[in-house]
């Protein structure tokens, strides 16, 4: 009877607390491993993304001073170039990021979205190459939404998208401005 009772009860919650102790174990030995090589990658795709933005620049310096509100990060080009923000705005899945190229007199020189959570297809409109080129050389969006916006259009049936680009853009700009420009 109480060998029954050892091999039916204990035994198997013997191997379900092993078993619980084993596998957390096992994930950290498996982040501690990857991380840095995912932390890699993801620097590496970020610089990328900032070259595409502002493709006058040589390499980038983080920003050190106050970031503006619904800005990330800030990085500075080394070559004096201008500069690129990553910045956000609400849109209709969430919080849209962006990253924003801006040249030393103030006008944007690329839009790129690089998180989002709209649907695909139709917010999506609002991040093609296309609708993003229009944001090219603006210096100053002076609407407090992209339907009182004269510079940009937002896109129809994507309205919310577009006021998410149009937002983290401006934000940028303010950021630009905050910081005074490159000196």
């Amino acid at each position: 009877m109480k060998s029954k009772f050892f091999k039916e009860t204990i035994a198997p919650s013997l191997v379900l607390v092993l078993i619980c102790l084993v596998i957390p174990f096992a994930l950290v030995l498996t982040n501690s491993v990857t991380k840095p090589q995912i932390e890699k990658i993801a620097k590496a795709n970020a610089d990328k993304t900032r070259s595409q933005v502002l493709p006058t620049a040589d390499s980038f310096t983080k920003y050190k001073g106050k970031l503006s509100n619904g800005v990330v990060e800030f990085y500075i080009a080394n070559n004096k170039s201008g500069g690129v923000v990553t910045a956000q705005g609400k849109s209709f899945g969430g919080t849209l990021t962006a990253m924003i190229g801006i040249d030393k007199d103030g006008a944007i020189t690329g839009v790129e979205v690089t998180n989002h959570s709209d649907t695909p297809g139709l917010g999506t409109k609002a991040m093609t190459k296309e609708y993003l080129k229009k944001y090219q050389k603006i210096k100053e969006l002076k609407g407090a939404k992209i339907k009182d916006e004269k510079s940009v259009d937002h896109v129809v049936g994507a309205s919310i998208s577009s006021n998410g680009v149009y937002t983290a853009v401006k934000n940028a700009l303010a950021q630009f401005k905050d910081a005074g420009g490159i000196k």
